[in-house]
């Protein structure tokens, strides 16, 4: 009832991508009220370095994440485990658990998922680190991966995570899930490097893929980065913002 009743009296309501434009509509919202507004990031900030990688050294994989079920951490590992059977793995993880019992239960089995694929000896666990640290570590990494999945409680990204927006901006070339808003943000050039969520198998052939098309790495690049400048450059969506409320404004 609260629902109907804030979808009646609201004149728009913003969704930061289309998954969650349509979750709004299943809601009953009326379309019409329904706006997409991307998530901006400073793309002008984030120096653009496609990612070239050398086949006879290890391949250098980043995780940035609080350890949240949705992020899908352990299937990410799991999914690694299987190419490191075939490539050599250097993983790096930056994120941590809070002091709730969930995060600290997915604490657990990513380290149990560290521990049973063998990867505890190739893989850095740095913990919570600035954007700016963040950001850093990720020139250093040839891939980023980032397989969100829905919750056993139901909790999604919703929309995407902004750690894709920016990788992307980097020159970095994103393995993922088809979760949410996920294809919608790495666009055309990555749509075919994306598994079913909790697909551990289809996740490995994704990164197995990406390996065999490093020739393509520097196109990829080329083509994500322009996608995120039209489509996630933080003033271009306080453009788009404005124009929101200026056409609500306009009606009313």
């Amino acid at each position: 009832k609260r629902y109907f009743r804030l979808f009646a009296e609201v004149d728009r309501v913003l969704c930061e991508g289309s998954h969650m434009a349509n979750c709004i509509v299943d809601l009953r919202c009326p379309s019409n009220k329904v706006r997409v507004q991307h998530l901006g990031v400073d793309v002008d900030n984030i120096s653009f370095r496609p990612r070239v990688w050398n086949q006879e050294n290890p391949l250098k994989v980043l995780i940035a994440a609080s350890f949240r079920e949705k992020k899908g951490i352990p299937n990410a590992i799991s999914a690694l485990s299987i190419i490191n059977k075939e490539t050599p793995i250097e993983l790096t993880i930056i994120g941590d658990s809070g002091l709730d019992q969930e995060s600290q239960n997915e604490k657990t089995r990513i380290l149990q998922a560290l521990k049973s694929g063998c990867l505890e000896n190739q893989t850095r666990l740095l913990g919570y680190q600035t954007h700016e640290a963040m950001l850093a570590e990720a020139y250093n990494h040839h891939l980023f991966l980032q397989p969100s999945i829905t919750a056993m409680n139901g909790d999604t990204e919703g929309g995407a995570p902004v750690t894709i927006i920016e990788m992307l901006a980097t020159g970095m070339p994103v393995v993922a899930t088809t979760h949410c808003d996920i294809p919608e943000v790495v666009g055309p050039a990555l749509s075919s490097f994306l598994a079913p969520e909790k697909n551990i198998i289809a996740l490995s052939e994704c990164i197995r893929k990406m390996l065999r098309n490093t020739s393509n790495w520097n196109t990829i690049a080329q083509d994500s980065r322009r996608h995120i400048e039209n489509n996630y450059n933080h003033v271009k969506q306080a453009q788009t913002l404005l124009n929101h409320y200026k056409e609500v404004v306009t009606e009313t």
